[in-house]
């Protein structure tokens, strides 16, 4: 299998928008945006076109990758299109809500350190999907909570008095809480 002066093209484009966004061209932002295109291609969406409202992706990790996956999409956390599960792995998955068709893709690629990133690029953009990616068909079962469109559940935590949103709230002995007050915030309030 090769890849087509078309995909090359997309990548160079893809990658060199995302260099913006993030702010440097790395390993990370090559194999997200390879990945992001190979499952755009796969669910027949045109990543130039960033009114996808009809794609969701779950990425699994906090690194470069993800800022790739969101600038390829134009899925994001504010839109609810973008969701972050911390596994910690360099994957992503991305499904078409309209039929439910999912993709799993990670990277089954290691780089010799001594590449430069223009080395890597070339690479990355020459070598075909399946010798550098795992696409893996998948079922996501998507909570209602976690769809994009406004809050359908609201709650006011009974100790803070803050709004959660998004079936957040814990109920117990019929009063909400948000998860901070119930179980610890991960940050203290100064006086």
């Amino acid at each position: 299998m090769t890849v087509s002066a078309k995909e090359i093209e997309d990548f160079y484009y893809f990658a060199r928008k995302v260099e913006e966004f993030h702010g440097h061209i790395c390993v990370g932002i090559a194999t997200g945006t390879k990945s992001a295109l190979a499952a755009m291609r796969k669910l027949g969406f045109n990543p130039y076109e960033k009114k996808n409202k009809d794609l969701i992706v779950y990425v699994e990790t906090a690194r470069c990758m993800t800022d790739a996956v969101q600038g390829v999409t134009g899925c994001t956390l504010g839109k609810r299109s973008l969701k972050y599960i911390d596994y910690g792995r360099f994957a992503a998955t991305f499904i078409k809500l309209s039929t439910g068709e999912a993709y799993r893709v990670t990277t089954t690629k290691d780089f010799d350190k001594n590449l430069t990133i223009d080395e890597v690029l070339k690479l990355v953009s020459e070598t075909p999907d399946d010798e550098m990616l795992k696409i893996q068909k998948v079922e996501v079962d998507i909570p209602e909570n976690d769809l994009p469109g406004p809050p359908k559940d609201k709650a006011e935590c009974s100790v803070c008095g803050e709004r959660v949103m998004d079936g957040r709230a814990v109920f117990k002995d019929g009063k909400a809480y948000c998860k901070s007050c119930l179980y610890g915030a991960y940050y203290k309030v100064k006086d």
